[in-house]
């Protein structure tokens, strides 16, 4: 079956299909549907705090968001204010268990109930929110994209005869394959780093039964943990995954653009080292939501056509990333990873305004009735 007829089944049957997935939080998991998505917490005293939150995609509020390669990039943006506000209540629940944070609340006075919010920590603003997100795209795109790029002229020069310069744009595809290799080894020695820490170590078992649920889910079986705990810890529509499917297709898209830009634009060369990096890195910063969205519709098709011989090349690797970032869970981490899901399925879509005013108009002489 080729891209196209893929494509096409793909927009045929999405109405059809109800597409789950989440994200480990401390102690806890985040699970997404339809409507909206759940956090559910597993508490010092063992009991799960469950965090609701009906959620209308982007796509449903705005159609141009649903076409393919924009609606990767958009689901990314989404996904990820989603991730932090989860992160959020996770962290929160977290330090109402923490004995220091109890003892400094008996201390001003206050009754120490581990599942009241905590009256001086509100949920994260808009304004919060957005400036969390900059900061870690920021700091994520010098990382992972400035770096790399600075990097591999340097390592460039033991390749090319004394005397001369590797650069990017007389060697675009020599280039990139070094910079993505040197984007690999950042990645992965910041993966072996964070998964040292204790606490990183429980959140990628929380990983590990965050995909069991999900799988469980699309092979239909009921959500329990007899049925869950059996199923792999790997799941091809893994946020790691499409970290590796980004590196690869990095690769050739900036390769591309490197090129492109010396054929429309031979001045280019005139400009300074520094300045033609500046441009190349900054270029390359730009083209990232293209990047995301063409990778976003390549895990999609992996998810959905596993067997294909293409797809399964770029799958794969995107496995041998997720042995770095997901662990095997013990059934209570399965268990909330299961409440979650339950949870977020369980989110209704909401009325259409008409309907809403209908049922509101409804309700109002029966109120002045009762009251």
């Amino acid at each position: 079956m080729n891209l196209v007829k893929m494509f096409k089944l793909m927009a045929t049957t999405a109405a059809q299909q109800v597409t789950v997935g989440g994200q480990a939080v401390i102690e806890g998991v985040m699970m997404r549907g339809a409507n909206g998505y759940a956090v559910a917490v597993r508490r010092a005293d063992n009991s799960i705090d469950i965090d609701v939150n009906p959620h209308v995609p982007l796509g449903r509020r705005k159609p141009i968001f649903k076409t393919p390669v924009l609606r990767g990039a958009a689901g990314l943006f989404e996904m990820m204010a989603i991730g932090m506000k989860s992160l959020e209540y996770s962290a929160q629940q977290a330090a109402l268990d923490d004995p220091a944070e109890q003892e400094k609340r008996r201390k001003k006075g206050e009754v120490v109930d581990p599942h009241a919010p905590a009256s001086n920590e509100p949920p994260m603003s808009k304004l919060a929110l957005a400036l969390t997100m900059a900061f870690s795209i920021g700091f994520g795109l010098f990382l992972f994209v400035a770096v790399p790029n600075i990097v591999t002229h340097f390592v460039g020069q033991f390749f090319v005869p004394e005397g001369q310069d590797f650069l990017e744009e007389n060697s675009p595809i020599a280039y990139n394959l070094i910079s993505g290799f040197v984007r690999i080894l950042i990645i992965v020695g910041y993966i072996w780093a964070i998964s040292l820490m204790p606490d990183v170590k429980r959140l990628f078992r929380y990983h590990g039964a965050e995909h069991k649920a999900v799988s469980a889910f699309e092979a239909g079986k009921e959500l329990t943990v007899e049925n869950v705990r059996p199923f792999t810890i790997f799941h091809p529509r893994c946020g790691t995954t499409f970290i590796a499917i980004t590196l690869m297709v990095a690769i050739l898209t900036f390769a591309v653009f490197a090129r492109v830009l010396v054929m429309i634009w031979p001045e280019f060369n005139e400009f300074s080292f520094a300045a033609r990096k500046a441009m190349l890195i900054f270029g390359h910063i730009l083209l990232m939501p293209l990047v995301a969205g063409i990778c976003f519709e390549l895990l999609r098709l992996g998810g959905r056509f596993p067997r294909n011989p293409l797809l399964k090349v770029l799958i794969t690797p995107g496995f041998w990333f997720q042995r770095l970032t997901v662990k095997d869970p013990d059934d209570t981490m399965i268990e909330v990873a299961i409440v979650s899901l339950k949870e977020a399925l369980a989110i209704r879509e909401p009325a259409p305004a008409a309907e809403a005013e209908a049922a509101e108009a409804a309700r109002e002489p029966q109120a002045a009735v009762t009251a």
